[in-house]
């Protein structure tokens, strides 16, 4: 028993400073790195994006590798994705935890320039985060939660329209990632079960059913039925919907922390792929209603499927994709670079700086950010 609780404790301290020094590395140089290619953004904009797209590929590699070190297997099955790695997505997923995420980035990070070509639609609660940072420079947009009025609704689509036309289609983005239950099942499904029951909809257990705003005003803008006179060609459209469903063993879904410090005992995880293409989707808000109540009333029953039988369909083969090595590629590159910017970059610039206005900085900034995060769970009470 002693030497069971030794190799738990020198585990979980190992796990713990390497889960803290991938972010230490990762995170500066990838904001530092933005920072001195500056005027490249302006005098070859082009090449500027495509080296973002793979520094911020490797920042996920980092993350992935979290996942690596702790054994998580990852089992995919349903559509292949390798003939439309390069063209424009939309990624629709089911929302269970903050694991989801990990999940994704694990699942497409061994796909070619996927992850680094992405644009992450998330919670505005993680702007102020230090992956918030990161996720700024690269261009994610931030939805604010909850829009309680039309006007408020209003602002935040026109706001998505904007950031898609100025920095989606300018910054050579892809795949958009989007949980369209607006958050995390656990907490959403009381809510929607009453709002199902209200209007005589379909009662979910394994999933909720999804919201539009956001899902039509990305297809409005990027897939029209008439082609916008705003687009070069047709490069620039949107042209498939990827389905993702996750599956949990047990339907138990962990946080990412849990599931990143499992030593090694969490059961294989399983996604499965379905692709659409947009020009088969109703484009008229009842169709596109109906069309995304369908899809994820076939994912409640994929999923229920899934807990009683471990698969997703009978005849449904299953692949794992990986790149263990590729992750650790990144984080050994981010590594180097830290310590060269360490000496030449950072030292000079903290040596101009006293240790007390640097403490009072950091200090504004995380009052600031308690600030914010308190308040965004206080507008999300009743």
């Amino acid at each position: 028993m002693d030497d069971q609780w030794l190799i738990a404790a020198i585990y979980y301290i190992v796990k713990g400073v390497y889960f803290l020094y991938t972010q230490c590395v990762g995170v500066p140089i990838y904001v530092t790195f933005h920072i001195l290619l500056l005027p490249l953004r302006f005098l070859h904009p082009r090449l500027f994006w495509n080296i973002d797209a793979h520094l911020f590929k490797a920042v996920l590699g980092g993350v992935t590798s979290w996942f690596y070190t702790d054994g998580i297997v990852l089992k995919e099955s349903g559509d292949s994705l390798k003939d439309i790695l390069d063209d424009r997505a939309l990624l629709l997923c089911n929302h269970q935890s903050t694991a989801d995420i990990g999940v994704i980035m694990q699942s497409l990070h061994p796909k070619g320039m996927v992850t680094g070509h992405m644009t992450w639609v998330m919670d505005h609660v993680f702007r102020l985060t230090h992956f918030g940072w990161v996720s700024r420079l690269h261009g994610d947009f931030f939805l604010k939660q909850p829009c309680r009025t039309v006007s408020e609704r209003t602002k935040q689509m026109n706001k998505l329209k904007s950031h898609l036309k100025t920095i989606y289609l300018t910054t050579l983005k892809k795949w958009i990632v989007l949980f369209p239950e607006g958050g995390f099942l656990s907490t959403r499904k009381p809510g929607n079960q009453r709002y199902a029951k209200k209007h005589g909809l379909p009662m979910l257990e394994n999933v909720c059913l999804p919201r539009l705003g956001v899902t039509k005003t990305i297809l409005d803008e990027l897939a029209p039925k008439e082609d916008p006179c705003n687009f070069k060609d047709n490069s620039e459209r949107l042209n498939w919907i990827i389905d993702m469903t996750i599956a949990y063993p047990k339907g138990e879904a962990p946080n990412a922390l849990i599931l990143m410090f499992s030593m090694g005992k969490f059961p294989p995880i399983h996604i499965h792929y379905r692709v659409f293409n947009i020009q088969n989707v109703p484009r008229d808000e009842n169709g596109l209603t109906k069309w995304m109540y369908d899809r994820y009333v076939e994912k409640e029953a994929m999923l229920d499927h899934f807990y009683n039988t471990g698969v997703f369909a009978k005849d449904g083969k299953e692949t794992v994709d990986t790149d263990k090595l590729g992750s650790f590629i990144y984080v050994i590159f981010y590594s180097l670079w830290m310590w060269w910017l360490a000496l030449y970059v950072y030292a000079p610039i903290f040596s101009l700086l006293s240790w007390k206005l640097i403490f009072i900085i950091m200090f504004c900034y995380v009052l600031y950010f308690t600030y914010d995060f308190i308040k965004y769970f206080r507008d999300f009470a009743p």
